[in-house]
């Protein structure tokens, strides 16, 4: 029987060969989606995290400042591949890299104070930050499930979310002190790893290109692809002639409440099928973006149309399905590059000048003048 030191020696050696092997798949790619990018970054704290743990937790120090850097900013990383991964957002908002960027400046802030309380406290908080992204991500995960239309990825969201955030939250135990005993030795860490980048690579790379690929663009988002009905079975084509009298003779985008499992109900077809469809054949990837296309073609036209103008902004989304203006101005400003009341003022055609009518008595007024 090997040792439990070799063991773990070989184990890591496992896991930073998944995360290798993860990370060069996804850079060997024609085009460089943010899902991709961002999930080599990942990889790459990743393998840090398995060099600096071992050293860590058996010899009580650190390879690098750049690996334990990248170790730190794992948990990061992997809230912003989550939020690029299930919020098919075709760029990334510019506002979600302040997430990882606080956790650089904390760890900066713990590793380069002399030993203090308030170093402790800087650690404390790391760890406090990192278990509010470990929630926040499987919220992002549960939150999109019943609307996510790639059926793969759909399924992946619980075991991608949970086993992940899982070891992250026992890690972070381990990091403030609250967890001991064998449960946690270095050689189960090991053995978790090897779990997380196998699960890894057959996740992401046995999907692929269905997880990873680009979100569609604001502007295919708004205008269906044309359906192709020659693999089509005559049951498909029936569905999908029923979705497009309810979608644009119906508009049963204007229901507030429509949802993937109403819309199922509508057109006579299980859920499943209707997910495949509108994702396969018509190309969108998840449904509140299905409906929401719909309905921003809708507001743009309704906002650039004069007989409307005495009509406020809140009005028009809730005509439109929004249950309030909020979600409204994040969608339209998303697919437009403005705000909803932006838009009206430049699609809105200028007024005539007026001109002053002169009355009788003005009109004296000036003769006498003259």
């Amino acid at each position: 029987m090997s040792d439990p030191a070799s063991l773990e020696i070989a184990a890591r050696g496992v896991a930073i060969g998944a995360f290798a092997a993860t990370g060069v798949a996804l850079a060997a790619s024609q085009r460089l989606t943010p899902a991709r990018w961002v999930g080599v970054a990942l990889m790459a704290c990743s393998i840090a995290h398995v060099v600096e743990s071992q050293l860590y937790y058996t010899e009580h120090r650190h390879f690098s400042l750049v690996t334990w850097a990248m170790a730190a900013s794992a948990t990061s990383l992997f809230w912003l591949f989550c939020s690029v991964l299930f919020e098919d957002e075709p760029q990334i908002p510019p506002w979600r890299f302040a997430i990882p960027s606080a956790t650089l400046a904390l760890w900066a802030a713990g590793a380069f104070l002399p030993p203090s309380p308030v170093r402790g406290a800087i650690w404390q908080l790391c760890a406090a930050f990192s278990v509010v992204l470990m929630v926040h991500i499987l919220l992002m995960a549960w939150k999109g499930w019943r609307t996510d239309l790639v059926e793969r990825r759909r399924r992946l969201r619980a075991p991608i979310a949970a086993a992940a955030t899982g070891y992250m939250f026992v890690q972070t135990l381990c990091d403030i002190g609250l967890g001991h005993g064998p449960v946690l030795s270095s050689l189960v860490q090991a053995l978790a790893l090897v779990g997380l980048g196998v699960g890894s690579a057959l996740a992401l790379l046995r999907a692929e290109p269905a997880l990873v690929q680009a979100a569609p663009a604001a502007d295919d988002m708004q205008s269906p692809k044309p359906v192709e009905m020659l693999d089509l079975t005559p049951a498909d084509r029936l569905v999908l002639a029923r979705l497009d009298k309810a979608m644009n003779e119906n508009e049963v985008w204007r229901g507030e409440d429509l949802s993937i499992g109403t819309l199922a109900a509508l057109v006579g077809a299980p859920e499943h099928r209707l997910r495949k469809l509108i994702n396969g054949v018509l190309g969108h990837r998840n449904f509140a973006d299905y409906v929401n296309g719909r309905r921003i073609a809708a507001a743009k036209v309704a906002l650039a149309d004069p007989e409307q103008a005495l009509k406020s902004v809140s009005t028009i989304a809730y005509e439109l399905g929004f249950a309030s203006l909020g979600p409204f101005n994040r969608a339209f400003r998303a697919a437009a590059g403005v705000t909803p009341t932006a838009w009206r003022q430049q699609a809105t055609p200028a007024m005539p000048r007026l001109r002053l009518v002169e009355t009788g008595e003005d009109a004296s007024k000036t003769g006498k003048s003259a």
